[in-house]
């Protein structure tokens, strides 16, 4: 069954495929252990963690780091001891921050009063994100992983090696996720001569980017289209330790962190300028466009 947050791709950490628990990450070390659920009688809905795990919700949940009635408590410095409720009622979920030090999102956008939340939100406390899920009943069997703190789509056996002469590890061919037969499409770049990002066109849909994103963009198309040579499996990516070299970044030390947030911020503005979900993550290779630049 498919991740029940994007409804597109197979369950891969969980109940999560990868992408959508990368959307999850964050610049703080937490393990599974810090996570913990006291309820008596759960509603049928649950808020999916890191670890693509269902934490089960009654109608009304306290999340904190402190939590000695029926809530969800998270062992984490950025919750405060009482950080927000979810409450259900006539039908309808209900996110309220109660005066956290570091405040309480969804999907990204500080709440500051009582907002309604929906199915596949995504819900941070401080620096702890989770997805809300209404109904556990459709969620897909979850599927074990060798790694739930990196990346951990497998490396495909292949008959060329990555770009960089690294060695591919070794793993059962009917695990390999990545799609082949790259669809072909046309990308048109639009990059202002005063600078400050730029317009990406994909197959006549548009999405205004920043500069740094608008970089991460033409330099896959680049590698893309130069490495018409590559077996499709292993063509076009980028890794990580190139982007931090090459990229302009706001920051003076760019880490893997810094890529990973970029890379969720285009893909989220893909999607929402419906261009679709464009980029591949593959574990020791790095990104990838999901497509072929047409050249004619």
């Amino acid at each position: 069954m498919n991740c029940p947050v994007c409804k597109q791709r197979p369950a891969e950490v969980g109940v999560l495929c990868e992408e959508c628990r990368e959307e999850l990450s964050s610049p703080l070390h937490i393990t599974p252990e810090q996570i913990q659920v006291r309820n008596v009688r759960p509603t049928g809905a649950a808020l999916i963690d890191l670890w693509g795990r269902p934490q089960p919700l009654e109608a009304r949940t306290l999340i904190g780091r402190q939590i000695d009635s029926p809530g969800i408590a998270v062992l984490e410095p950025s919750v405060s001891r009482h950080h927000a409720h979810l409450t259900f009622d006539n039908g309808t979920w209900t996110l309220r921050d109660l005066g956290s030090a570091n405040g309480t999102f969804q999907d990204d956008r500080l709440i500051e009063a009582a907002v309604t939340v929906h199915d596949s939100n995504r819900i941070r406390f401080g620096h702890i994100a989770f997805y809300l899920i209404e109904d556990v009943s459709r969620l897909p069997s979850p599927r074990s992983s060798r790694s739930v703190t990196t990346t951990i789509r497998p490396v495909a056996k292949a008959e060329a090696a990555p770009a960089d002469g690294a060695a591919a590890e070794e793993f059962d061919e009917a695990e390999e996720r990545t799609n082949v037969g790259l669809p072909e499409m046309r990308f048109r770049l639009h990059e202002p001569t005063g600078g400050g990002g730029g317009l990406v066109e994909v197959d006549g849909k548009q999405v205004q980017l920043t500069t740094t994103q608008f970089e991460l963009i033409s330099l896959m198309i680049k590698r893309m289209s130069s490495e018409a040579h590559q077996p499709e499996l292993v063509r076009g990516f980028v890794r990580s330790s190139e982007l931090i070299a090459d990229l302009s970044w706001d920051t003076k030390e760019p880490s893997e962190n810094h890529v990973k947030q970029l890379v969720r911020r285009v893909r989220r503005a893909l999607m929402k300028a419906e261009i679709g979900d464009l980029i591949e993550s593959r574990h020791r290779f790095g990104y990838r466009l999901r497509a072929v630049p047409r050249t004619a």
